[in-house]
């Protein structure tokens, strides 16, 4: 059960995120790993992103403001590579969020860093269009469009590149684990799958865009059909399916007659 690979589904879909809280006061590092089957991601303020600010969890607008719960939060465009920044970007936790430091024996304040340690078969995206604001007590749905890429590197987004970026370029070990959980090979991904949403937060309809040797389909509901990329690419996104190219392509092609 510890290895994730209890059934088809861990087995396809589960990696391993890494996260580590650096005591701002000496250094220390606590370091955690934690497994997961999709990766939940912030949108983008506006294109370009900003500073992150807060915790990743937090929900945020195009301006920054609190009574952008309107138009002003579907401003601009996102891109899925400034949501995957933004995500294993460093943040500085608050002073209420103050960790004990091993080392100093007090709780100090403290950075924050999330990565991929282990990459899964199957990467899924989700987006976070659903805010709710305890301060207004307010829910909505935010229509920002999203533009993802059909083909996705996330070797800038491994824990093992976050570590050299961090450390210049040393190599470190991982606490016991395998030298490096994802070679140049495997962090290299095909958009397969795509699901929006259309409608409000308390109605909608769900449609999924999917990918069959190079040919989409459209499957809304009972009904089926093909469909162009432009009209994918043109979807608003609430939750996409990655799979490492090298399956792709071996799906993808068509059996020799013997």
């Amino acid at each position: 059960m510890g290895s994730g690979e209890c059934c088809i589904a861990h087995r396809v879909f589960s990696g391993i995120l890494r996260s580590d809280v650096m005591c701002m006061a000496c250094g220390f590092t606590s370091t955690t790993y934690d497994p997961c089957v999709d990766i939940s991601l912030d949108l983008e303020p506006n294109q370009g992103g900003s500073t992150k600010i807060g915790s990743t969890k937090s929900h945020h607008s195009c301006n920054g403001e609190a009574d952008s719960m309107n138009s002003s939060q579907n401003c601009g465009t996102s891109t899925l590579m400034g949501c995957l920044d933004r995500f294993t970007r460093p943040e500085r936790l608050g002073s209420d969020q103050k960790f004990f430091c091993q080392q100093c024996q007090v709780r100090q304040e403290s950075l924050k860093q999330m990565s991929i340690r282990k990459l899964p078969l199957v990467s899924c995206f989700h987006i976070k269009r659903f805010e709710h604001s305890s301060i207004r007590n307010m829910s909505r749905k935010v229509d920002r469009y999203l533009q993802f890429p059909f083909s996705l590197d996330m070797a800038p987004y491994l824990s093992s590149s976050i570590l050299r970026s961090r450390f210049g370029n040393r190599i470190f070990s991982f606490d016991g684990d395998e030298p490096d959980a994802s070679t140049e090979l495997s962090s290299e991904f095909e958009l397969f799958a795509v699901v929006t949403h259309t409608g409000k937060l308390d109605a909608g309809h769900y449609v999924t865009y999917l990918r069959l040797s190079n040919q989409w389909y459209k499957c809304d509901d009972a009904w089926i059909t093909q469909v162009n990329e432009n009209i994918v690419r043109a979807a608003q996104g609430y939750m996409m399916f990655y799979v490492q190219k090298m399956l792709y392509y071996k799906a993808s092609e068509k059996p020799t007659p013997s």
